[in-house]
């Protein structure tokens, strides 16, 4: 697992996906078995989400979503494996 976790903090770092940073504020990593026999590795929010009050929102119907977007033309989506890697941000909002 240890050396899964390496392999993987330095693909992201190559890709330049991660950065080395100093902050007060961690979470543990954990690295998760899947069911295909490949590693996951996973951040524990667990501690985080024990100290946060939740805000429910209600969702908004999905009919009410797509009749909202009957004169659309295009759509797009994210392959939501990783998809937080395929989300631009300006390096000064990093």
């Amino acid at each position: 697992m240890r050396q899964t976790l390496h392999d993987e903090l330095r693909q992201m770092e190559d890709l330049e996906i991660i950065r080395k940073f100093s902050s007060p504020y961690s979470f543990p990593v954990v690295v998760v078995k899947k069911k295909d026999g490949f590693n996951r590795v996973r951040i524990d929010y667990r501690r985080f989400n024990k100290l946060t009050t939740v805000d429910p929102q209600p969702m908004t119907a999905p009919a009410d979503i797509f009749q909202g977007m009957e004169k659309d033309q295009y759509f797009s989506k994210l392959d939501l494996s990783k998809g937080y890697w395929q989300i631009p941000v300006r390096k000064e909002e990093i």
